[in-house]
């Protein structure tokens, strides 16, 4: 056995090293050697993979009513955006659904992920179609 430490300057070089470390292992007759290439491929990509970085939840207000001033001031596009009950962002949601923005504007503009603002649109449709 034959230990070698290669050290890569950036993240492209670790992935293009990663695809031929794949490219080797798909050649390779040994099948210990190739899952070795495969592995030390996978872990490079792990290293070189950019960190998710969630934002913090934001607390929202429990008022039982709907602000429409506020909602019409995120639809509108006014700045600072206000911080919305759930009520509030799902009503946002639909009325900029409606005039066509795409969902990571969305979900920036009333501070949700854009997989919630995904999941309402479907909801919503369904409720529809229902």
């Amino acid at each position: 056995m034959i230990e070698i430490t290669i050290r890569l300057n950036t993240p492209d070089s670790a992935r293009r090293f990663a695809g031929h470390l794949r490219a080797l292992a798909a050649t390779e007759a040994h099948r210990g050697q190739a899952r070795q290439f495969r592995g030390t491929a996978r872990r490079l990509e792990q290293l070189t993979r950019p960190v998710l970085h969630y934002a913090p939840r934001v607390r929202r207000p429990a008022h039982p009513g709907i602000d429409e001033g506020a909602v019409q001031r995120v639809v509108a596009g006014h700045q600072p955006f206000p911080v919305l009950s759930r009520d509030e962002a799902r009503l946002a949601c639909w009325h900029l659904t409606q005039r066509a923005c795409p969902a990571p504007e969305i979900a920036a503009r009333i501070r949700v992920a854009q997989r919630t603002v995904h999941r309402w649109r479907a909801e919503d449709r369904q409720a529809v179609t229902a």
